[in-house]
């Protein structure tokens, strides 16, 4: 039996759609994504979603914002946050930070090795995760040699753990 056009068409679709997340992930070398969670809230249209970022050393997470607050909470090393309007702040192992809705903003990792932090997001159900900002901002002082990354988020499909980083892939080996 010869399966049909559509069929096939639909097949190739969610094999695509399954692909995507994978391939957006390898677009940022230097960040090291695990998504963690991502669950309805009792707040009409919110999510919340939580994510372990590790960031490679110089590396610079560039200007963006989310549709939603973000509390950060660094797991290890050292990460400069700059908040367009605000003094940039270094955040070190323990520390905690909230980013407003819409605020747009760059992660650099500052510390000698790599860094990390736990990313809480409470957002808009549906919207993208992560949006890049228009232009840079002047607020913002250029890191002179550091690679920049331009940052995607995989928010159209359902989180498969086994699509992206394992918890381990960015800690440090022996």
């Amino acid at each position: 039996m010869k399966p049909s056009r559509p069929f096939a068409a639909a097949l190739l679709a969610t094999f695509a759609a399954l692909a995507l997340p994978a391939l957006t992930h390898a677009q940022a070398p230097g960040i090291h994504r695990t998504d963690l969670q991502r669950e309805d809230l009792s707040i009409p249209g919110r999510e919340v979603v939580q994510v372990l970022v590790a960031f490679e050393p110089g590396v610079v997470a560039g200007s963006h914002h989310h549709n939603g607050e973000e509390i950060v909470y660094v797991t290890q090393g050292a990460l400069e946050y700059r908040l367009e309007g605000r003094a940039p702040v270094t955040l070190k192992e323990g520390d905690v930070l909230f980013i407003p809705y819409g605020v747009n903003h760059e992660v650099v990792n500052v510390g000698a090795g790599r860094s990390a932090e736990l990313a809480t997001y409470v957002v808009e159900k549906g919207k993208p995760l992560l949006v890049p900002a228009a232009a840079p901002k002047a607020a913002f002082a250029p890191v002179e040699d550091a690679p920049r990354l331009d940052l995607k988020f995989a928010d159209e499909t359902p989180l498969r753990p086994t699509l992206f980083d394992s918890a381990t892939a960015w800690e440090d080996e022996p």
